[in-house]
């Protein structure tokens, strides 16, 4: 969104009521001013705010609050709209505020479209949902200005949202938020009470993945609720003078007197545990707010006082399970190891017994390959997080199961997606370590490195410089931030997107925030195809330039681009593109170390353990077998 008008009176930093809060792109100035106008007219005040390039770091916030406070949200719809960055992000809290709203008012209209362009409702997104003014026949525009001002008497505006921030929606219960956790529920028990261990975890995952629900399930569970003292602490709740203190912190989880003097805390939790009979166990929640200092600090504590545990003689044990949404600050063996346990998306299973307990709930039967198909739609529109699939249940109980096949469509991924994206995402929280703050420059240079990066299934050092010199809205970014390559690169390391922890040399983001964000930045079947063949071209330079297996991660990844790209622009060419692919690759690969039969039975292992690219290649007819088969045996021609 671009200034309008000159008049600051709407600014929001006059304190001034903001009526209608205007989004439209750079290029559709002229429309834009025409519609501000007309409404202007009626009494209507526009939200007004300085180009980004001027306005600083304040401009987030700005738009957030414009939109939060506005009593109506107007898009100005157009080819350059759908394909603005700022306008889709203020389209994503404009669709956060609207379901705040909705939680109330079910019948409120708060999203306005006025579409401007020859564009189809199927390809505008969440935008098709809506009832547009058509303004794209220059000659009815006046009439239709006449409709759009129409809409807005003062009895049927939403009121403005006067809290700091919209709340979130209604949670669901909790059994329809997280299900079949129960193998590492088991596996965090067996260690803690072990006497062998593992006594010290981590479990580590992006938000909303269930970590604080598992802990709670844990210090619920029937075999700690005798000989064991269970601790829960919620970092969240503390003040940073507390989290940046380790010894307060650890007499906080252990439940020692703040009077206790620093040299003599370790020994009195161990004379604690020790008299009490009983182990003790900390449940550490939203552990990502520690410093890296404070943490280490905390880590070389708890060491000591498992020493001096251990020392008492009577077998007890103190421990520790923290989550936390990064590994950064617990990585390593000393001061004191921690298992780490990384929480997944919810797989097919788990979807599809969701969907049988909420059909049993609501008296509903249907016949198996119904079932199964409408499991599919779930588990592909929320890519197995918790945090979707909860919102998805309740829109399937909301619509009782009418048109299922919605599911399949962008505009219903948006609805579910956008606000967790906005809200929980693409923050500063998940962008930036603890404690540290950055300008909005820097937090969008992070975005639009994610948005670069989403197509990969694993990122190198290379490919962030081979989108550096192909993309310039990456490298705008990073030139408006003021960073290197370097500082990027450092950036995205500590972001808590990323699959943790890492076991090889490259990065990857988490499989199910990676896809969701890949549908939420590139939004079309042909923007889809594009940026998967591109990245095509360069995976397969990228894998002539390693040695070793790493040729085969390589040539993996470039079936799965080329395959995705045919499963959206050709399907029936996909099968002669693929094999002729996997001929070509696996005649190229080069013996190092490794012979070459060697290499190709782990390509083909590879290929049939690799779940995405079978769902990418549709293995009903056996593709994927076929594929591992040329790539073992690739003798014969490539054309």
């Amino acid at each position: 969104m671009l200034p309008i008008s000159t008049d600051d009176s709407a600014d929001l930093s006059t304190g001034a009521d903001v009526n209608i809060f205007l989004s439209y792109a750079e290029e559709d100035l002229a429309i834009a001013e025409t519609v501000a106008a007309r409404l202007q007219r009626d009494g209507h005040e526009i939200f007004n705010w300085m180009d980004p390039n001027r306005r600083g770091r304040a401009i987030l916030s700005q738009i957030e609050s414009g939109i939060r406070n506005a009593n109506a949200f107007v898009v100005i719809l157009t080819p350059s709209f759908l394909r603005s960055r700022w306008c889709q992000d203020e389209l994503g809290m404009a669709v956060t505020r609207q379901s705040d709203i909705l939680a109330t008012e079910p019948n409120a209209a708060f999203i306005h479209v006025v579409c401007a362009g020859r564009i189809p409702p199927g390809e505008a997104g969440i935008l098709g949902n809506y009832d547009w003014v058509d303004m794209a026949d220059s000659r009815q525009r006046d009439a239709k200005l006449a409709e759009l001002a129409s809409r807005f008497p003062a009895d049927n505006l939403v009121a403005p949202d006067t809290t700091d921030l919209a709340p979130p929606p209604p949670a669901p219960a909790e059994e329809s938020l997280f299900r079949n956790r129960e193998q590492e529920v088991q596996q965090v028990v067996n260690g803690l009470t072990n006497i062998a261990g593992p006594h010290y975890w981590l479990v580590v995952a992006p938000p909303q993945l269930g970590k604080t629900w598992f802990l709670k399930h844990i210090s619920e569970h029937r075999r700690l609720s005798v000989g064991w003292l269970v601790r829960f602490v919620d970092l969240g709740t503390y003040p940073a003078d507390v989290r940046g203190d380790a010894t307060a912190l650890l007499a906080t989880m252990f439940g020692v007197s703040a009077g206790v003097a620093a040299d003599e805390l370790t020994g009195r939790i161990a004379q604690q545990i020790g008299s009490s009979g009983q182990s003790q166990v900390c449940l550490l929640d939203n552990a990502e707010l520690l410093s890296g200092e404070t943490a280490t600090g905390l880590r070389d504590k708890l060491e000591q006082v498992r020493r001096e545990v251990q020392d008492t003689g009577t077998g007890l044990h103190a421990a520790l399970l923290a989550a936390s949404r990064r590994d950064d600050e617990w990585k390593g063996i000393t001061p004191l190891r921690l298992a780490a346990l990384p929480l997944t998306e919810f797989n097919r299973d788990v979807v599809q017994q969701a969907l049988h307990d909420l059909a049993a709930e609501m008296g509903r039967t249907f016949p198996p390959e119904v079932f199964r198909e409408n499991a599919a739609r779930v588990l592909r529109v929320t890519e197995g997080l918790p945090a979707l699939l909860a919102q998805c249940l309740q829109w399937i109980r909301a619509e009782q199961w009418v048109r299922m096949n919605r599911l399949a469509t962008q505009a219903q991924f948006e609805t579910f997606a956008v606000p967790y994206i906005q809200r929980e995402l693409l923050t500063p929280a998940c962008l930036l370590p603890a404690g540290q703050e950055a300008p909005a420059e820097a937090l969008n240079a992070l975005a639009e490195a994610y948005r670069v990066l989403t197509p990969y299934r694993f990122f190198t050092h290379s490919h962030l410089r081979h989108h550096l010199e192909t993309d310039a809205g990456l490298r705008d970014a990073l030139t408006a931030a003021n960073w290197e390559l370097a500082d990027l690169w450092l950036a995205i390391s500590h972001t808590a997107l990323l699959r943790r922890p890492l076991s090889e040399p490259w990065k990857e983001i988490h499989g199910a925030i990676r896809r969701v964000l890949y549908r939420y930045f590139y939004r079309t079947e042909e923007q889809r195809a594009e940026v998967h063949a591109e990245a095509r071209k360069f995976v397969e330079v990228w894998a002539n330039q390693q040695s070793g297996t790493e040729q085969v991660v390589g040539m993996v990844e470039c079936l799965w681009h080329e395959a995705l790209t045919a499963s959206l622009r050709d399907p029936t060419a996909m099968e002669q593109n693929l094999t002729r692919t996997a001929r070509m690759l696996s005649r190229g690969l080069r013996e190092t170390a490794i012979t070459l039969t060697e290499l190709r039975e782990f390509a083909a292992e590879r290929i049939r353990d690799d779940g995405e690219l079978e769902e990418a290649v549709g293995n009903g007819d056996g593709l994927l077998s076929r594929l591992a088969e040329i790539v073992l045996h690739p003798g014969g021609s490539v054309a």
